[in-house]
């Protein structure tokens, strides 16, 4: 039945797709094989997309879902990262409603829980200001949402530093931008 899911999810109406996503994050939920057997057939680009592109009710769902399939798995976690899932999470803690933001906030938070790379991408998404933020208190709150609590120390000198590069001017050199990386984190 999964397979027809991810059918649905690619093909439906739009309440069609809001409809699936709902039943594959009820059936990703508690089970591990069903999120392989999900992410087998094809459902996380669609479920992404959905993300990106759905109603305000089919995103939550989508989210929701998203966060299902990455818990207690980490390919999952990459083909979700893969797939572009992190820029429109991080759009939707921005711009939801408030259930929205707690929802994208969750399923961030999994998507960082034991992958340095998400966490890093995450920080990239959420910007400059959050990074300070974090390196500074230890966790980056937007709204209501935190994930930095996932992410680990080299995770979150990762992160200042790609930002510091994004945004210091290229003639910066590379000492100065590790001194001021390890100033945000003392």
């Amino acid at each position: 039945g999964i397979p027809l899911l991810v059918d649905l999810l690619r093909d439906g109406s739009a309440d069609a797709k809001r409809s699936t996503a709902a039943a594959l994050r009820n059936l990703a939920a508690d089970n591990a094989a069903n999120r392989v057997a999900i992410a087998e057939a094809g459902g996380i680009p669609p479920l992404v997309e959905l993300l990106r592109a759905g109603s305000a009710a089919a995103k939550r769902e989508a989210a929701e879902a998203l966060g299902n399939l990455a818990r207690y798995n980490a390919a999952n976690k990459v083909l979700i990262a893969e797939a572009g899932g992190i820029p429109p999470l991080v759009g939707l803690l921005r711009d939801g409603s408030a259930n929205a933001k707690a929802d994208a906030a969750w399923a961030l938070g999994i998507l960082a829980r034991d992958n340095d790379a998400n966490a890093v991408a995450i920080a990239v998404a959420i910007g400059f200001d959050a990074v300070v933020d974090l390196a500074r208190g230890g966790q980056v709150h937007v709204d209501d949402g935190g994930w930095g609590r996932h992410a680990s120390r080299a995770a979150k000198r990762k992160a200042a530093r790609i930002l510091l590069r994004k945004c210091l001017p290229r003639a910066i050199i590379p000492d100065v931008i590790a001194a001021a990386t390890a100033t945000f984190l003392v």
